[in-house]
């Protein structure tokens, strides 16, 4: 009794040094975030890049718990592009292999501006495979045509499903192995208008259907995935697709697979003509009644993707708004926030609040594993000389009075971060 006293009366006086505690939390063994540093964010909103041609694409792992300098950070040099719609990235469930879309490639040294990002600049048709098991040097190990301007990839188990901008291949559907090479690889057909264009892709949580958006139709549809033997073999059209909004683009299914949730910025990338929706979609899954609109929530300007919490309660939108406008503007490099919303059983969306930060463009955010932190993708600062990227971290209150607070450390990436995804 005499030494639990003795040290209590030390805990007391401070005698006892306390745990360091890191400034940032982050519930994960890491991150993967991927840099595109073929353009400036204001080059979506006035065509010029501002590019450094001494830099190049790259792919960064970051490792938890973070430590000072750059030990537990690597990286890779991997072609991507910010033009993909926060989807050209997945993580294999394992944790040990990064999947990158190689939507755009690096433009010729002299080319310095594209009246129209969208539609000149020059098209990609590669995935590429990269070993992250070591988070400390992430390896690029190969890449492989999958089709002209890939613009979705999503993994289900060893299971890839793509969307690609070929005409009669618009649908690719790729069985990895262990070390990432396609066990089997296979062209879908995706049944539909030849105007329509497929640019966000997302399998059920079952593994058991499909649901894609188009962006000419302004559109979200689902297949069912066909199996022989327990492989995929093909896809079949459930019921018709279904409007929602005049841009939609980013979706996603709730945890429990009950709604799809998709996100309609109103404008092009950085060009959003006012504040965004997320729309919430009951699909029918065995075809029986018609696809619906069950729900909508206004969501801020320029949003670039959302992120649902490991148990469906909450949803966090990243919002650009006009903090990617050519830095000679008034408010450039500002405006930038988070949006907090409690979802409900039914996908019906609650605004909580809208919390602001410093950083230009931040297109991508994720939850860890149990929901208890929040990781954003930042795409450049208002920093004049070479510059970074960054991903920040907020941590969540749960419950009934859900919020977000801003941690008080980032990690620096190269310059152009736009999507990342969790490594469990």
């Amino acid at each position: 009794m005499k030494k639990v006293a003795f040290f209590a009366g030390l805990a007391a006086l401070g005698s006892i040094p306390a745990m360091a505690q890191s400034p940032i939390s982050f519930n994960a063994r890491g991150l993967v975030v991927v840099s595109d540093a073929d353009l400036s964010a204001s080059a979506l909103v006035d065509g010029k890049l501002l590019r450094d041609n001494t830099s190049k694409d790259q792919l960064t792992t970051i490792k938890f718990p973070v430590e000072r300098g750059t030990k537990g950070l690597g990286s890779a040099l991997v072609s991507n592009s910010a033009l993909g719609y926060s989807k050209t990235l997945a993580v294999s469930p394992t944790g040990t292999l990064a999947f990158v879309l190689e939507n755009r490639i690096r433009p010729e040294d002299g080319v310095g501006e594209y009246k129209d990002l969208s539609k000149e600049f020059p098209a990609g048709e590669k995935l590429f495979v990269v070993d992250i098991s070591n988070l400390a040097a992430p390896k690029a190990k190969f890449g492989f045509p999958v089709g002209k301007k890939p613009t979705s990839i999503d993994v289900n188990k060893n299971e890839l499903i793509l969307s690609t901008s070929d005409t009669g291949k618009e649908l690719v559907f790729i069985e990895a192995g262990p070390d990432g090479k396609p066990a089997r690889f296979l062209n879908l057909p995706a049944a539909l208008d030849t105007t329509s264009r497929i640019v966000d892709i997302s399998w059920h949580p079952s593994g058991d259907f499909i649901a894609f958006t188009l962006d000419n139709s302004n559109e979200v549809g689902l297949y069912k995935v066909i199996r022989e033997a327990g492989k995929l073999k093909n896809v079949e059209m459930v019921g018709k697709p279904v409007k929602v909004g005049v841009d939609p683009s980013f979706g996603k299914f709730t945890p429990d697979g009950k709604h799809y949730l998709v996100l309609d910025s109103k404008g092009p990338q950085g060009k959003g003509a006012g504040d965004g929706e997320i729309l919430v979609v009951d699909f029918s899954m065995d075809g029986s009644i018609e696809h619906k609109v069950a729900g909508q929530a206004p969501v801020g300007l320029n949003t670039g993707s959302f992120a649902l919490s490991p148990d469906g309660t909450l949803l966090v939108t990243a919002n650009g708004a006009k903090s990617g406008s050519p830095w000679a503007e008034a408010g450039a490099g500002t405006g930038a926030s988070l949006t907090l919303y409690k979802v409900a059983a039914t996908g019906a969306l609650t605004k909580v609040a809208d919390y602001p930060f410093e950083g230009i463009y931040p297109q991508s955010v994720a939850f860890d594993k149990d929901g208890s932190n929040l990781a954003v993708s930042v795409f450049e600062y208002l920093e004049y000389g070479s510059g970074n990227g960054g991903v920040e971290f907020w941590s969540v209150t749960k419950g009934d009075t859900p919020a977000l607070k801003k941690q008080g450390a980032k990690v620096s990436v190269a310059k152009g971060a736009h999507t990342l995804r969790v490594i469990p």
